[in-house]
């Protein structure tokens, strides 16, 4: 077994708990298989594409309960506007997110990535990646889940 999984994280890398489109970064792990064991460890850093291009987001998280407002949930260039996240998530199997709009949603699942809903009470990244882990089917045959050898990338 051998997969990535996104966590969206901010400026502290602590897990950033509104919708991922407008988190500053992404913490990609890399989960493997060894010795009976799931394995993970942070492998990289990567900034959000859509804050590169530009700091006002159109899609300000707090504008409704999943995100988007009503009125650009169905615009054709909001919803393309979003595609960008695929450019930090590529090779991703997963992004843990507590809150999403709609549109992420839409996208992520086009570029087939599973978004995996963490409950509020997570805060810590590797909380969620654990927290997913245990959650996946084939997992459960597994004895334990650690982190690799400490050293961080970012």
């Amino acid at each position: 077994m051998k997969m990535k999984i996104a966590v969206p994280v901010d400026a502290n890398n602590k897990m950033y708990q509104s919708n991922p489109w407008t988190a500053p970064a992404f913490a990609i792990y890399l989960i493997t298989e060894e010795d009976g064991m799931i394995v993970f460890e942070c492998t990289e850093h990567k900034k959000n594409p859509w804050l590169e291009v530009d700091e006002n987001i159109v899609c300000a998280p707090l504008m409704c309960a999943d995100g988007c407002s009503d009125a650009v949930k169905a615009d054709l260039n909001h919803i393309a506007e979003h595609e960008i996240i695929l450019e930090a998530l590529k090779g991703c199997s997963y992004l843990i997110a507590e809150t999403y709009c709609s549109n992420v949603k839409k996208v992520l699942e086009n570029g087939g990535i599973e978004i995996f809903r963490l409950p509020p009470i997570v805060k810590k990244p590797d909380l969620a990646i654990k927290y997913l882990l245990v959650n996946l089917s084939y997992t459960l045959s597994l004895q334990n889940i650690r982190r690799a050898k400490e050293h961080s990338v970012l």
